[in-house]
């Protein structure tokens, strides 16, 4: 009689690809979003990417739970090199539309993915906001990496859920204190906006960031839940 393969050994050979492409998906509607503030309550101004970003630490709890630290850090890298390809192809593609006298220059993807340029005599080359597309990078890469070596650390050590909430409060924390600053820095630099203006906008994406964090826990315990379910019976 043939054995069958155990549950262990054929996840192992399995690769998250999946979780690493919703991972890039996530990172570019982020970046979209990122460039509004909003205020919805008085004197409380969000960032329209911190109701999407959040999601990227689920995805990261789930590779680091289910496929383990190594595989969590390469599709953190994986996701920012394949964000980063995107850009580069958009750039390249809204080249000959935003050089035609004949067209606008507003196009929508130039708009949300390329609102900045510099000449080349008379030929412009379009790129992101710098301080939006490597406040956005930098701090995914520092948070998501920080997020999964603390919860690699203590998984062991404690509840698997108070281990996952005990990192993204960690990582989501320190990505703020990275992305605000540099999403900022330009404006805070030409006046157009005040050091009064950046210090609510920071405090506020504090608060977001908790109440997130805190959803974020709730829906990782209960997909956690399901698959662990789900594995149980198929072991059965």
């Amino acid at each position: 009689m043939l054995k069958r393969p155990s549950l262990k050994k054929t996840e192992e050979k399995k690769k998250p690809y999946f979780a690493v492409g919703l991972l890039t998906i996530l990172l570019i509607a982020t970046y979209i979003f990122t460039i509004k503030i909003y205020e919805p309550a008085p004197n409380v101004m969000i960032t329209g990417g911190i109701l999407i970003y959040p999601f990227t630490f689920l995805v990261i709890s789930y590779i680091s739970k289910y496929y383990g630290f190594k595989d969590a850090r390469n599709g953190i890298f994986m996701s920012t090199l394949l964000f980063t390809i995107f850009i580069g192809i958009v750039m390249v593609g809204v080249l000959p539309p935003s050089n035609d006298v004949t067209s606008g220059h507003n196009l929508t993807i130039q708009y949300l993915f390329t609102s900045d340029f510099f000449s080349i005599g008379d030929f412009r080359i379009y790129h992101p906001m710098l301080g939006q597309f490597f406040g956005t990078l930098i701090s995914f890469v520092v948070s998501h990496l920080l997020y999964a070596t603390v919860y690699n650390a203590i998984s062991n050590l404690t509840v698997d859920y108070l281990a996952m909430g005990l990192s993204i409060f960690i990582g989501y924390i320190v990505d703020r204190i990275l992305f605000m600053p540099m999403l900022l820095a330009q404006n805070l630099k030409d006046g157009v906006n005040t050091f009064e203006f950046f210090l609510k906008c920071l405090t506020s994406e504090f608060i977001g960031a908790i109440v997130a964090a805190l959803v974020i826990v709730i829906l990782y315990v209960i997909l956690t839940s399901i698959i662990d379910a789900m594995k149980k019976r198929q072991t059965v």
